[in-house]
């Protein structure tokens, strides 16, 4: 008998003390989820750099471009230029010489092609890219990125005149023009690119373009369309 009621102590202090750990989940007194802390400021995206450097994996947000984003890198990013209020610029495996990019541009003005005059952005950006004469140009196609939708299409520089100097030099072609006077937005000969024209993104014209040397892109696209699939806009 006396064994007997010793079990049965020993069962019902067992029991209290699985109820009471459950009650314990239920409220979130436990860990992090009591402090509503720990796993919220894991989630919160770190600032991007104003400066090149390297980015360890996870989301980043802007601190200067307009309109604000945040995205999620991988291994082996690194903002690669300095952020300015309309330009980003990422690069990946810069450290090794590869060239692999992505890149975000708040499109005002434009190179009219052939000459190193500056204009407004038209209203259709896409079919200034179509009708350039500097440019092939894919078909363009409906794409959504973090809820805005625009178009994309692949480039590449084709058909420049042998004696073509542009702002950026030789073998390449002017896009747009910059709010710093040392950058610009430039397509390259030998590279291959997809670029996305999101033509209301809070009232302004963002351009995502990605790519790298034609004969890497198909490897590097899976790469490029991780980090434009996971761009939010606005403040994270």
């Amino acid at each position: 008998m006396y064994l007997q009621r010793i079990v049965r102590q020993a069962l019902r202090l067992g029991l209290l003390v699985i109820l009471v750990v459950l009650a314990m989940n239920a409220c979130g007194g436990g860990g992090e989820a009591a402090g509503g802390g720990g796993g919220e400021e894991q989630a919160k995206a770190r600032p991007l750099p104003q400066d090149p450097e390297a980015l360890r994996p996870g989301q980043y947000r802007t601190e200067g471009f307009e309109p604000s984003l945040s995205f999620t890198v991988g291994k082996g990013w690194s903002n690669a230029e300095a952020q300015l209020s309309d330009y980003i610029y990422l690069g990946q495996g810069v450290s090794q010489g590869e060239e692999r990019w992505v890149r975000f541009a708040n499109v005002k003005e434009v190179y009219k092609p052939g000459t190193l005059n500056v204009v407004k952005a038209p209203k259709d950006l896409v079919g200034w890219f179509q009708h350039h004469p500097y440019l092939k140009t894919g078909k363009p196609e409906p794409v959504t990125v973090g809820v805005v939708k625009g178009e994309q299409f692949d480039v590449l520089v084709e058909d420049l005149p042998q004696d073509f100097y542009g702002e950026c030099g030789r073998g390449c072609v002017d896009i747009a023009s910059l709010s710093n006077d040392e950058q610009l937005l430039e397509f390259r000969e030998g590279k291959k690119r997809r670029v996305i024209v999101l033509e209301d993104v809070k009232g302004s014209t963002v351009t995502i373009d990605f790519g790298s040397i034609v004969a890497d892109f198909d490897n590097f696209l899976p790469e490029a369309q991780k980090v434009v699939d996971s761009v939010k806009w606005g403040d994270s």
